[in-house]
C-alpha cells in the first residue's frame, strides 16, 4: 500500500519511465500525488514548472522503491 512520505517510481509497463522517482505528497481519492524530483522531469520542465512537478497518478502504475516507517 503506497503512503504519503513513499518514494515511487512507474512499474515496468511503463516503458521509458522506469527511471523517474518521486515522492507520495498526498492520497486523492483512488489516485495518488507525486511529485517527481528525477533528472528527466528537471532537465524537461524547469522552465515551466521551477522543479515543481506534482501529478496524480494511478497506484496500478506505480511502485515503492523505498517506504517511509510509520511513528507509532
Amino acid at each position: 500500500m503506497i503512503k504519503i512520505g513513499d518514494l515511487v517510481k512507474y512499474g515496468p509497463e511503463m516503458t521509458g519511465l522506469q527511471n523517474c522517482l518521486g515522492i507520495v505528497v498526498g492520497i486523492d481519492g483512488g489516485a495518488v500525488e507525486v511529485r517527481w524530483m528525477d533528472v528527466h522531469v528537471n532537465a524537461t520542465l524547469a522552465t515551466r514548472t521551477r522543479n515543481n512537478e506534482i501529478s496524480l497518478e494511478l497506484p496500478d502504475f506505480l511502485m515503492v522503491a523505498s517506504s517511509v516507517k510509520s511513528w507509532q
